[in-house]
C-alpha cells in the first residue's frame, strides 16, 4: 500500500498552518511524488510516517542493563539522564529496537511537544504509524557520511543508528558540529561525505580534507531503523481507518446471509405447502369418508395400518399370487389401468374405455390370463379375474 511520509519543521515551530515537505511513497518504497502542503491539505493515505526534525531527536549510544519490556523503559531516564539539560520528567526516552554487541541507541525527545505535534496531525484527520529521526532518515553507506542543509539548520548521518543536528552551515565552511565529529571520529572517520543543499564542496574538501560531493535526489526511502513511537504513544492495535473495508465487507456478507436465509425459508415453506396440499388432495381422494384433514401423512398412515389388520394374512396370500400372475398376462399399459379392487378371492381390475378399443382387445385379454391359469370376464371397462379352481 502507499504510504505518506511527511517532513515535519521543528516541533516548537509547529502550527496549523505550517508548510510541510511530503513524499509519497509507494509499496517498494520508490518516491513517486513530492509536494509541501499545510497539515490540513496533505494527501490522506493509509499509512502516514513522521520524519522528526533533527534538532528535536538527541541521539545517544550507551550500553543499557539486560533487561526488557517495562523494567527496560523504566531504566531508559536513567540512562539518558546525565546527558540531558533539561528535566528527565519532560523527556520522552525509547531505544533502538536492533542492539548492537557493544550497546544500543536511545532517542530522547520532549514529550510535551511530541505529543502536540501528534495531536495536531490527529485532528487535520491524520492516522501516524510511524515516526522517525531526520539523522535516521537519510541514506548511509559503508565509510560515507551524509549531511541535509535545511533552512536554520542541517543534519548528519555518521552511521546506522548515529547522527546530529549542526547549526546553519555557510555556502563556503561545514559547520562546526561536523568538523568536531571527525575530529573524534578516529578509525571511524569516513571516505567522503554527501550533502543535500547549496554548498560549496570544493570549499568544504579543502577545509575538511577529504572528498565533499553533492548528493544525489533520492528516489527511494530507506526503513527507519529507530521507531520513535513506542509505549503509550505507539499506534492502536485496532484503528477504525484501516478496518472500514473489512467491516464493510463483512457487513455486506452478513447481510447478504440473512437475505439468503430469508428467501430460502421462503422457497422451503411454499414447498411445504404445495406438498401439503398435495397429499391432502391425496388422502381426500383415497378416504373421502375422513372429515377433516389435519395431518395428511400420519392419516394416511393409519389409514393403511387398518386396511392392513381388516384385510388379514389369508387374504393377502391369494390376493398376492393373483395379482402377480395378471401382472405378467396383461400388456404392459400402466397408464390403462385405473383402479384394482381384491374382495372375496376376486381381483377387479378397472380399465381406460379406451385402452379396450377395438373390442377384440377384450378376447385377447381374457385368453392370455386364460393362458396364465386364471378365469375372467368383463364388465362394460371392468375385468374381473379368478383363479380358475376358484371359479364358481
Amino acid at each position: 500500500m502507499s504510504t505518506l511520509r511527511v517532513q515535519l519543521c521543528p516541533l516548537a515551530e509547529l502550527r496549523a498552518e505550517s508548510a510541510l515537505d511530503f513524499e509519497v511513497l509507494d509499496p517498494a518504497r520508490r518516491i513517486v511524488e513530492r509536494g509541501s502542503a499545510v497539515p490540513a491539505a496533505l494527501p490522506r493515505l493509509r499509512r502516514t510516517e513522521l520524519v522528526v526534525a533533527a534538532p528535536d531527536v538527541l541521539l545517544l549510544e550507551c550500553a543499557p542493563p539486560p533487561l526488557s519490556g517495562a523494567r527496560l523503559r523504566a531504566a531508559l531516564g536513567a540512562l539518558a539522564e546525565p546527558h540531558l539539560v533539561s528535566d528527565i520528567d519532560g523527556a520522552y526516552v525509547v531505544a533502538a529496537r536492533t542492539r548492537a554487541p557493544a550497546g544500543t541507541t536511545l532517542a530522547v525527545v520532549d514529550r510535551m511537544l511530541f505529543e502536540r505535534a501528534l495531536e495536531l496531525l490527529r485532528r487535520a484527520g491524520m492516522q501516524v504509524n510511524n515516526a522517525t529521526p531526520e539523522q535516521l532518515a537519510l541514506s548511509c553507506g559503508e565509510r560515507r557520511w551524509h549531511m541535509r542543509l535545511r533552512a536554520g539548520y542541517a543534519c548528519l548521518r555518521t552511521g546506522p543508528l548515529a547522527g546530529m543536528a549542526c547549526a546553519t552551515a555557510r555556502h563556503d565552511a561545514p559547520p562546526v558540529e561536523l568538523r568536531l565529529a571527525l575530529e573524534q571520529a578516529g578509525e571511524a572517520r569516513p571516505e567522503s561525505i554527501e550533502v543535500e543543499g547549496d554548498c560549496d564542496c570544493s570549499a568544504w574538501s579543502d577545509e575538511l580534507r577529504l572528498p565533499v560531493r553533492p548528493a544525489a535526489i533520492a528516489t527511494e526511502a530507506p526503513l527507519a531503523p529507530l521507531e520513535l513511537l513506542q509505549y503509550e504513544l505507539a499506534p492502536r492495535l485496532v484503528a477504525w481507518n484501516d478496518w472500514r473495508v473489512p467491516v464493510a465487507l463483512a457487513a455486506l456478507c452478513a447481510l447478504v446471509w440473512i437475505v439468503g436465509l430469508n428467501v430460502d425459508a421462503w422457497r422451503l415453506r411454499r414447498e411445504e405447502r404445495a406438498l401439503r396440499a398435495g397429499m391432502t388432495a391425496a388422502l381426500r381422494e383415497t378416504l373421502p369418508s375422513v372429515p377433516v384433514v389435519l395431518d395428511p401423512l400420519r392419516q394416511m398412515q393409519r389409514a393403511v395400518g387398518d386396511l392392513r389388520v381388516g384385510t388379514g394374512k389369508a387374504d393377502m396370500r391369494e390376493f398376492l399370487p393373483l395379482a402377480t400372475a395378471l401382472a405378467k398376462a396383461l400388456p404392459q399399459e400402466p397408464e390403462a389401468v385405473r383402479a384394482l379392487e381384491f374382495r372375496d378371492q376376486t381381483l377387479r381390475v378397472e380399465f381406460e374405455p379406451r385402452a379396450l378399443e377395438p373390442s377384440s382387445k377384450r378376447d385377447i385379454v381374457l385368453k392370455t390370463i386364460s393362458g396364465a391359469g386364471l378365469a375372467g370376464r368383463f364388465s362394460e371397462s371392468t375385468l374381473s379375474v379368478r383363479a380358475k379352481g376358484d371359479a364358481p
